[in-house]
């Protein structure tokens, strides 16, 4: 299951990511626009009982469809909350997600806040997508 340390790891992987703040919140980011991020619990994250979720991380996806296809995962790895609801942002249950996957959705959201040159030169170069 996924850990700071992994996101670190997979971050690192990225061209032109460099480890800072967004919101001022630790955060990696790719030419200064934070792709992940860590958020602290907030009221509005909260399971079934009403208890805050801890151990969330902040992820971009490509669109709002893309979204509402993760939140609706079985995984339970991916939710949303009102404070979220027309962005293009998704929270992820970091704790919970394996590592595997915990990669694939850190690409995306580099892939979307990449320049699209730099985005494109990446997925030439490792035959993604």
């Amino acid at each position: 299951m996924g850990t700071w340390d992994d996101v670190r790891v997979i971050a690192g992987e990225l061209p032109e990511t460099s480890e800072g703040l967004g919101w001022g919140r630790p955060a990696f980011l790719v030419r200064d626009k934070w792709f992940v991020l860590q958020r602290e619990p907030r009221p509005d994250a909260v399971d079934e009982t009403g208890a805050r979720i801890e151990g969330l991380i902040v992820l971009y996806v490509e669109d709002l469809e893309a979204k509402d296809t993760l939140a609706a995962d079985d995984s339970g790895y991916f939710m949303t909350t009102p404070h979220f609801a027309n962005s293009r942002m998704i929270l992820v249950h970091l704790e919970d997600i394996p590592v595997d996957e915990l990669r694939e959705v850190m690409i995306e959201s580099w892939l979307v806040r990449a320049p699209k040159r730099l985005a494109r030169a990446y997925l030439e170069g490792t035959g993604e997508r």
